[in-house]
């Protein structure tokens, strides 16, 4: 592996690890709290309106992102030399799991969101 790749996954490997340590500071005063009953019906529909526009947008963006480069693949692919195909399957196979774990892990929110939404 080129030192470019290494840097990348690395960098990549920073940004998830601290995705997972990262904490919210908010002003919560825990005694201000007095219990579910307070979420107000309206509040309640609005923030599932806007969860599922984000996990559309999500989806459409990764969607759109999986199939142009798959298309840039393929006429590489088509065009390129012997040695040059045999690179490109080596590329093809990353990014093919890549798109499987995003439409995956969508699938996933998105029926979890659609099971929340029936409550």
């Amino acid at each position: 592996m080129n030192k470019k790749n290494l840097i990348l996954i690395t960098i990549i490997l920073i940004i998830v690890m601290m995705s997972f340590f990262t904490t919210v500071n908010a002003n919560i005063n825990p005694d201000d709290y007095s219990g579910i009953g307070q979420i107000s019906r309206e509040d309640y529909e609005q923030t599932f309106n806007l969860t599922g526009t984000i996990l559309n947008t999500i989806m459409v963006i990764g969607i759109v992102i999986s199939i142009a480069s798959v298309i840039g693949l393929g006429i590489k692919y088509m065009v390129g030399s012997v040695e040059q195909r045999a690179e490109y399957k080596k590329t093809m196979l990353p990014m093919l799991i890549g798109s499987i774990f995003l439409f995956a892990s969508c699938g996933i929110v998105a029926l979890i969101y659609n099971l929340a939404m029936e409550m």
